[in-house]
């Protein structure tokens, strides 16, 4: 009736690792790419002496697939290796503690982002990457409490107050002990000493940047607002993701709670992760500024990147007469307002590190019937950039039926994969401090995004990992990423 279940039974002939997950199982296809990346940088920090160390491609394996499946903590990855057959195969039966997890997570900012570029032209040999790409960032809460982020004058106060505490204990260490010596600190001291160490980093820090609030545990993050409208400390997450199957191509994380001074960065990162410029960039209206649209129309980049007024005006929901309503006519330096009247060129505000401000000031609002629905002063003014005309472009652009189109793409090109990320993988926080770790973290969050896609990139053509490298491998490719991976590597897998 029933199927045979003994719980200790024995085997004559032992298992075979390769058995421990299905043939189509993903764990798979994240162990055939990271056997195929090239790893010398982080082989060649380990040294030959002493104790041999777990090899990295295993340490990569676990951590990778652990991000893949919401398991970030080093300790859960530990306990994983002893109870998952999935990690059990990539790990092959070895088990790392939770601190040499952790130390290899937190020490290799530079191989692991050289893993992620390596990945992402592994995408690019299997056609998943175009030369659309959409631009954002998010917010993600570091590792740190909001109430640890303290003003210059708290700072102050809590070193002066750890200090008393210090010499209170000293003085009571000496009134027991006298000239001899305890065999340890006291522990209340100790870490007293600690967090005094911390405060005073946070102090320079506070100094040096000219900041109003430093967080103590993390200085690196600033207090950001999130979609929620609370404001936490936090690292302004940047990702550049493809249009065709959603590869992010570039990824950074910055402590710059706006967007505004990332696009020139983003897309000189795209082109050394890809070797060629985008021909379309997409972006929301926090990445708009002159000097983005000139850097983009320099590099001869198709960009659609609507200013932070576009959709309120084109909405109409301004309560006055919006400026776009005011038509600028070049040959005479003025503008025309919706009555017809001109509004005449009146003086120039200086700016400093900006171009200097043109102003119109329109001198028959007293007599004209639409005065209320245009302005509540005696007169309307109109100021105007030198480098308003790229405003104006763009917004034309924004206003045909293409750019309309292409903007929506926007949307579901970029928008999921922080869905993905936060929702699907848990990655509302991060567990490293420190921008660089943090960096690493958000790296190996956005290399396992494309590993998935390149999973369901083969799961949808019904072929495997390894017949896909063999066909890249007879296309001729000798060398296929900036590291320099042979062929005879892509062989051997097969």
């Amino acid at each position: 009736m029933f199927k045979r279940y003994d719980q200790k039974q024995q085997f004559l002939l032992p298992l075979c690792l390769e058995e421990f997950v299905p043939e189509n199982h993903i764990a798979r296809v994240l162990n055939d790419l990271i056997d195929l990346v090239d790893i010398s940088d982080i082989e060649s920090t380990y040294s030959e002496e002493g104790c041999p160390a777990y090899h990295p491609r295993l340490l990569l394996k676990i951590l990778l697939y652990g991000y893949l499946i919401n398991i970030r903590s080093s300790r859960k990855i530990q306990q994983m290796t002893q109870t998952d057959t999935a990690f059990m195969y990539l790990a092959a039966m070895q088990k790392p503690d939770f601190h040499t997890i952790c130390r290899f997570r937190s020490t290799h900012l530079d191989p692991i982002e050289e893993i992620f570029t390596q990945v992402v032209t592994f995408c690019k040999e299997l056609d998943l990457i175009g030369s659309n790409i959409s631009i954002d960032g998010t917010k993600v809460k570091a590792n740190a409490s909001p109430r640890q982020s303290k003003s210059s004058k708290a700072i102050k106060k809590e070193i002066g107050k750890i200090l008393r505490e210090s010499i209170e204990i000293d003085k009571y260490e000496d009134e027991i002990y006298g000239d001899s010596t305890p065999y340890q600190i006291p522990e209340e001291l100790v870490d007293k000493k600690k967090r005094l160490e911390k405060i005073k980093a946070a102090q320079k820090k506070l100094d040096e940047e000219k900041l109003k609030k430093v967080n103590i545990i993390d200085p690196d993050a600033k207090i950001m607002k999130h979609k929620d409208g609370s404001r936490k400390p936090s690292y302004n997450c940047q990702v550049a993701v493809d249009e065709k199957e959603q590869i992010i191509v570039a990824v950074d994380v910055v402590d710059e709670e706006n967007d505004l001074h990332q696009v020139e960065p983003m897309i000189e990162n795209v082109k050394r992760t890809l070797g060629y410029k985008p021909t379309i960039v997409l972006a929301d209206a926090g990445y708009f500024s002159y000097d983005n649209v000139k850097f983009l129309l320099d590099e001869e980049i198709d960009a659609y990147i609507p200013d932070n007024f576009y959709e309120v005006e084109k909405s109409g929901k301004t309560k006055k007469f919006r400026k776009s309503l005011f038509k600028y006519d070049e040959k005479k330096d003025c503008y025309c307002c919706p009555a017809a009247f001109e509004i005449p060129f009146t003086r120039i505000q200086k700016r400093k590190d900006e171009p200097d401000l043109r102003y119109y000031v329109c001198k028959h609002c007293s007599l004209c019937v639409l005065k209320n629905a245009c302005t509540d002063s005696k007169n309307r003014t109109i100021s105007r950039d030198p480098r308003e005309y790229l405003m104006e472009d763009m917004r034309a652009k924004l206003n045909t039926e293409e750019g309309t189109e292409q903007y929506q793409k926007r949307m579901y090109t970029v928008e999921p994969v922080f869905g993905q990320a936060k929702e699907n993988r848990g990655f509302r926080g991060f567990l490293l401090r420190g921008k660089r770790k943090a960096k690493i973290e958000f790296t190996m969050m956005c290399t396992v995004h494309n590993i998935k896609k390149i999973a369901d990139f083969i799961k949808r053509e019904g072929k495997n990992l390894k017949e896909i490298l063999k066909m890249i491998t007879r296309r001729g490719n000798e060398c296929w990423n900036t590291k320099g991976i042979l062929a005879g590597k892509l062989s051997n897998l097969c």
